[in-house]
């Protein structure tokens, strides 16, 4: 008995992740764009941070475009971070004077983990400081897919993390939010 229940409560794990996916299908011709939910990763109720409007397209010669945000200021002052490598929290907070953590954040998170994870892509073109910060204006994200098999999805995870002004300091890190798991596929 109680393997059965192991068993379904997997499945029932597995139906959620799978759900929990986005689903993208691009082409060279029409961009596709979506708003994702932003969620904290720590908490399991009452989670939600805010929404995020992510445009995906690609080139004809293969280059994934992400635009990360769009011309609006995003909710509630709140800022969007992203990085190209992992990156420790200290360090981050040392080399640049506006930022800083809440102290929640600093006890859960002493590394700011990369962008991109579980996607074979590599970066077309980095971050010129190693992140970037989405708070006005959209970010573009450059992909080279050009290694990838067109005719399967394309399956990877976008990592977040979420700051608010507050009197001293421009950016405190909130949170680091849930990745965003997409599943992109690739049409002529």
């Amino acid at each position: 008995m109680m393997k059965k229940i192991i068993l379904f409560a997997l499945l029932f794990w597995c139906c959620l992740w799978v759900s929990a996916q986005l689903k993208i299908e691009i082409s060279p011709t029409k961009p596709q764009k979506t708003e994702v939910r932003l969620c904290d990763y720590f908490k399991a109720t009452d989670n939600y941070l805010m929404n995020l409007p992510l445009t995906f397209s690609i080139t004809d010669k293969k280059i994934l475009i992400i635009m990360v945000g769009n011309d609006f200021t995003l909710n509630y002052e709140r800022s969007v971070w992203f990085f190209a490598k992992d990156t420790d929290l200290a360090e981050l907070m040392r080399k640049n004077r506006n930022v800083n953590a809440s102290k929640t954040f600093k006890n859960q998170n002493r590394v700011l983990y990369k962008f991109l994870s579980r996607g074979k892509m590599t970066y077309f073109r980095s971050f010129e400081d190693g992140y970037e910060v989405v708070k006005k204006n959209a970010k573009p994200v450059f992909f080279d897919i050009s290694n990838l098999p067109s005719n399967a999805p394309i399956t990877f995870s976008l990592q977040f993390y979420v700051t608010q002004p507050d009197s001293n300091f421009p950016y405190i890190f909130l949170a680091r939010c849930k990745p965003i798991e997409i599943e992109l596929t690739l049409k002529p």
